[in-house]
This record gives C-alpha cells, sequence and structure tokens, in this order.
C-alpha cells in the first residue's frame, strides 16, 4: 500500500495515519520487558476502506522510554511478541 493502493485488492481507496508523533499515530508497536520500561516504536499505516485490509510498517526508530534499542532486539527479549510457527 505504500504507493496509495491496496496491496491485497488494489484500491486506492487508501488512507494512512497522520503525524509522526506519539499521540498522533494510529498504531504503536509495544513490547513488553522484564524488569525495564516498555519500548514503543512508531508506525506507518495504510488502511483499505474497500476490503478493510491494514498494512503497517514499523519504522526502525529510537524507542520513546528506556534503553534505545532497535526493533529486533526489543522484540526478540519481549514478552508479549513470540516466533510464529
Amino acid at each position: 500500500m505504500q504507493e496509495r493502493k491496496c496491496s491485497k485488492c488494489g484500491s486506492a481507496n487508501v488512507y494512512r495515519n497522520v503525524g509522526n508523533t506519539w499521540q498522533q499515530n494510529g498504531v504503536v508497536i509495544q513490547t513488553m520487558g522484564a524488569n525495564r520500561f516498555n519500548d514503543l516504536f512508531q508506525t506507518n499505516a495504510f488502511l483499505c476502506l474497500d476490503c478493510r485490509n491494514l498494512d503497517i510498517e514499523v519504522l526502525e526508530t529510537t524507542t520513546k522510554y528506556g534503553k534505545q534499542t532497535t526493533l529486533a532486539e526489543s522484540i526478540q527479549a519481549s514478552k508479549n511478541w513470540i516466533k510464529a510457527s
């Protein structure tokens, strides 16, 4: 959907979250770690109003709270994300 077309149905009736602050983004990825602050990662979210498909791109930015970790480090060490099988 990055080209403003739905990746599922091809529709151009796609909306994107606005702003780049934590309060304005429609979707924020949170990881919960043991004995530390939770990490929050910003996203770009694209929603197709025709088929309701939601594409989310997680940005590889620094986190808002706690130690500045990468997305991969944070997800692998979290308690609320598991590897899909």
